[in-house]
């Protein structure tokens, strides 16, 4: 028997009702079909490349890796039109929320997920140039926005806030079609030899079946008691308060 998918009643409701809703009531599973395709796309895109990596992909409150899964979270309001139009009207911005924006986040996470398919942080090399994977990750960060040591492709400087996201960046760089690196980065040395250090490694993993498989999915929203209102009020103070110069993370 065919499953009807489930109604969705909240889709005309005003912010404030929206808002006092649990996650686990939103009764969601799936990002939107253009999503979807987002992440089809990513897949062929490293199958084109011969990694073996199949990052999966859930629904959570914010775009992330977690540490030992090989997926991504996605973040719920790209399930529906009318969650884009609450986090536009809490945020003022839908981060990922166009084909192009999403496939630079979704090739960014891809990073995440291959070093932890891969465990590439434990690597000598990889240390060497990215950092040490396990530094604390800061609560906000003061970008150097002339460094030529950093590649540049999630707007604010991103890959200087963290090891991980120096590595995350920089493979998506490599990654994407036609980005043309070692022109764009000929006079960068260090930006340059990071893409170059990933295209080496990228290239020795081609076919390789990685260790770490797991299909875990931390963080939910259909496991989140907790409600919109209450994830929108902790973002808004996360962003309070950051020093001119300084991004939150």
């Amino acid at each position: 028997m065919t499953r009807r998918p489930r109604s969705v009643t909240w889709r005309r409701w005003s912010d404030a009702r929206l808002l006092a809703l649990p996650f686990r009531e939103l009764h969601l599973s799936r990002p939107n079909a253009w999503v979807d395709r987002c992440h089809r796309l990513l897949l062929l895109e490293l199958a084109d490349r011969a990694l073996r990596v199949r990052p999966h992909v859930w629904l959570a409150e914010e775009w992330f890796s977690p540490r030992g899964i090989p997926g991504f979270a996605i973040p719920f309001y790209l399930a529906h039109p009318r969650l884009m139009e609450l986090e536009r009207a809490q945020m003022h911005m839908v981060e990922g929320g166009t084909p192009a924006s999403c496939m630079a986040i979704m090739r960014h996470e891809a990073g995440h997920a291959i070093q932890h398919a891969h465990r590439l942080h434990r690597r000598a090399r990889w240390q060497q140039l990215f950092g040490t994977s396990s530094a604390p990750y800061p609560e906000r960060y003061r970008p150097r926005r002339h460094s030529t040591r950093f590649v540049r492709h999630i707007p604010g400087w991103y890959a200087q806030s963290h090891p991980d996201e120096d590595f995350a960046e920089t493979f998506a760089v490599w990654l994407r079609p036609g980005s043309r690196w070692r022109t764009r980065y000929a006079r960068w040395p260090m930006a340059l030899a990071k893409l170059r250090y990933v295209d080496a490694l990228m290239t020795a993993l081609r076919g390789v079946r990685p260790p770490v498989t797991s299909h875990a999915r931390p963080h939910a929203i259909t496991q989140s008691s907790l409600t919109l209102g209450e994830h929108y009020r902790a973002r808004r103070r996360a962003y309070r308060d950051v020093p001119a110069g300084w991004l939150a993370l």
